[in-house]
């Protein structure tokens, strides 16, 4: 793989049914600190069920951190859906952007159309986010 792309996984689960949307921050928290240490960027989501997350980077730190992601007993069911690579990075000014989908179907903080607006956002990741929004969330 050239030096120049970066790879790019998407993949989405379902929370443990205990998990409270308070334990968002504190995923998002641990997730900021461990791309800033390994070089990763993207985006999380969650609509108080499930996860949704696109992670990118160098191929070798993506790989270590999806193992990483996989054995969290926080979810379960992850399926990775996308896989490629890329140039650009989709999300190069945050090291883990997250967006909270209220059961309205409202989002907290950035939204996520504001999320997914940035020139190196490719539509089919804006179609999968939007696809997820609308699947009925119901964070509080």
């Amino acid at each position: 793989m050239p030096d120049s792309l970066i790879t790019s996984i998407s993949y989405i689960s379902t929370a443990r049914s205990d998990l409270e949307t308070s334990d968002f921050q504190i995923i998002l928290d641990s997730a900021n600190h461990r791309n800033a240490e390994l070089g990763l960027t993207g985006l999380l989501a969650f609509n108080g069920l499930n996860f949704m997350q696109i992670l990118e980077g160098p191929r070798d730190n993506v790989n270590c951190c999806i193992r990483s992601i996989e054995a969290d007993k926080r979810h379960d069911g992850m399926v990775i859906f996308d896989r490629r690579e890329a140039q650009h990075r989709e999300f190069p000014d945050w090291k883990m952007a997250g967006i909270l989908l209220s059961a309205e179907g409202s989002d907290t903080k950035l939204g996520i159309d504001e999320l997914l607006s940035s020139k190196w956002v490719k539509p089919e990741t804006r179609k999968h986010f939007v696809s997820f929004k609308s699947f009925g969330s119901q964070a509080e």
